[in-house]
Order: C-alpha cells, then structure tokens, then sequence
C-alpha cells in the first residue's frame, strides 16, 4: 500500500480532526498538516469535539484556523491521536462516512482507518507525523515547528517520561533549528497557570491518597470546585502533575467528575509501569507512560478496580 499521506491532498474536501478534548499533541499534529496544506494552497477543514473550550495553556497554538463551519461530507479525513472511532465525539459519523480515512497515531492497534501510519513505541502523533514529513520531503518551517515540539513536550512530560528517547532529543534539537520556539511553548504550557487553577491545586493536594502497599496515588476534582474557584475543566490538566509528584508512587490518578455525574480519570506513571492497560479496562487510550479513560461507575468503583488490577500484576 502507498503510504504516502501527500497522495490524499488532492482528494478533497478534507477534514482533519483527532480525540475529543484534544490535548497538546492530537492538537499539535492537527494543526502541523493544516498549516502545511495552507502553504501547498490545498484547502482542509479542521476541527474538534471540545466540551467547552480549547485549553489556554495551548493558545500559543494557531486556534484562529479552526473552522467554524463543516461540510455535511468529506472524502478525505486525517485522524490524528486516536485508535478508536467512538473517541470522536460528534465527529464520528462524519468520519466514518468518508472514503479515505488516514489515521496518524502513537496508540496500539487503532480500530479504523483505510491507512494507518502508526508506532505505538513513538513517544506522540507529532513524532510520528514529524518522521513521515520528513520522508515525504516536506520542509518544517517555524509554524509547523512549534506545533509539533508542543505535542513532543506534552507527551513526554516536558522530557520526563520514559519514552524519552535519543530519537525524541534529536527530533527537538531539529525542530529547534527550524525555529520552534521552546521558551515561549513551556511557558505557556507549564509556566503560566490561572489564578483560580493554582488555587484549586491546594485542595486536590489536601485529597491526595497514598496507598503504599501498591505505590498507587490518587485524587478528585469534583463538580462543586470548578463552580467554587469559576475555572473550566480544561484549565486543570495540569493537576495530574501534582499528583504524580508523590514519592515511591509509581501509578498516579486524577478523577475528573462530569456535568452528567461521570468521571474521566488520567492515568501517569513511573518506572514503566503500563498504565494503558488500566485504562483499557474502562475502554480508555494512551500509551504506557499516560493513558486516560472515562467511565460511569462511581469514584469508589473505579479506585476499587483499578487497585485490583495494580495488584494482579504486581
């Protein structure tokens, strides 16, 4: 099969979306092929299912080539960071309607997808998309840059994480010469924090437990905090962060509950602990070193299911 990805851009209209709530990098590797179709004159339509707003510790990110209005059908879809149709959103049917669908991921064994350019060993989409670029002899320029250094950065955890590889490094170094601007980026995403956020992270500390027997930690935001300190849910990613800080923990969580009484759960991990197999358990994604999923049980059931499964493979 040609695995060419440029063999689509003149099979229009085009779409390009990726999982709902996008984080850093399903947004970083949207946003790359959207500027370099700009630039190749090709026109793409871009969006996502966002619950509320883009998150503003990515607004250094092109938000304005959003398209506010889609067309009732595509021929051509680019998929990026997400393996399973149902984690779409309302751009599902959308999707799946279309006749070309190129899926561009990190994750294992996505669903779907008529092309499937995919390495679940890859640290992010971005590094993904940033070697199939290079292969099909695009130039990086500075804009492109800074949208795949950003899902580079987010999903290794600002280079923490343990797929953080010689690869990642040189990746970076390169987009670096091209003109990414790294300062701006990790400041933006982890130097600047609304008022009200830090505030909430008092409180999300104060409800961290520590179960030592099996290095598991855990906390909640819940429904009445983001009315009390008037923050959406988007401006708490950043949260799992301080969870994970406890020291000896080797699996962290941070349950988000939902408007409708749900809860989405984010999963970090240390010492190669696979917490994408946790998340599979409630039919989540991710990847080992971060994984996130949403569920229906109550918070009780799911700390009680994912400790069973921490034990089983202790």
């Amino acid at each position: 099969m040609n695995e060419k990805i440029s063999t689509f851009f003149d099979k229009g209209p085009i779409f390009i979306t990726g999982h709902v709530n996008p984080d850093g990098d399903a947004l970083g590797a949207s946003f790359c092929l959207k500027i370099l179709l700009q630039k190749e004159n090709i026109e793409a339509d871009i969006n996502f299912d966002i619950a509320n707003t883009l998150p503003s510790n990515l607004d250094h990110l092109p938000y304005e080539l959003i398209t506010k209005k889609l067309q009732s059908y595509y021929e051509t879809v680019f998929v990026f960071d997400c393996g399973n149709p149902g984690r779409l959103g309302k751009y599902e049917d959308i999707v799946l309607k279309a006749k070309n669908i190129i899926v561009i991921d990190h994750h294992i064994n996505p669903t779907f997808g008529s092309l499937q350019i995919v390495d679940s060993e890859a640290a992010s989409t971005t590094q993904v998309l940033y070697r199939q670029l290079l292969k099909e002899k695009y130039v990086i320029d500075k804009d492109m840059a800074d949208c795949l250094l950003t899902g580079l950065i987010t999903d290794t955890g600002r280079f923490q994480y343990p797929n953080t590889t010689m690869e990642v490094f040189n990746i970076a170094s390169d987009l670096l010469k091209q003109g990414a601007d790294i300062s701006t980026i990790s400041e933006n995403i982890y130097g600047s924090i609304e008022f009200n956020a830090l505030k909430l992270q008092s409180e999300i500390i104060n409800r961290i437990i520590y179960d030592e027997d099996i290095k598991f930690t855990y906390s909640t935001i819940y429904q009445k905090d983001y009315k009390k300190y008037n923050i959406d849910a988007e401006e708490t990613d950043f949260l799992i962060d301080a969870v994970r800080l406890v020291r000896g923990a080797d699996i962290a969580l941070l349950l988000k509950e939902q408007v409708d009484g749900t809860f989405k759960g984010s999963l970090r991990s240390r010492n190669n602990f696979n917490v994408q197999e946790l998340s599979a358990i409630f039919d989540g994604g991710g990847h080992k070193a971060a994984s996130g999923f949403s569920s229906t049980s109550s918070e009780e059931d799911i700390i009680k299911i994912i400790k069973n499964e921490i034990r089983t493979k202790l």
